[in-house]
């Protein structure tokens, strides 16, 4: 298990809104819109490259 804060993107999947959300600091919040729960779409703990 991993100790240290991690961003993530969740998102919507009713209607795709997206968000940054840190783990475990915070928690998969719902959706301000559809009050769905959002799912995570991405771990962002690496650079990327273009």
């Amino acid at each position: 298990m991993r100790d240290k804060i991690e961003a993530v993107e969740a998102v919507c999947p009713k209607c795709g809104q997206t968000l940054l959300v840190y783990l475990p600091k915070e928690e998969i919040p719902k959706c301000s819109k559809c009050n769905v729960q959002m799912v995570i779409k991405e771990l962002l703990d690496e650079g990327k490259s273009y």
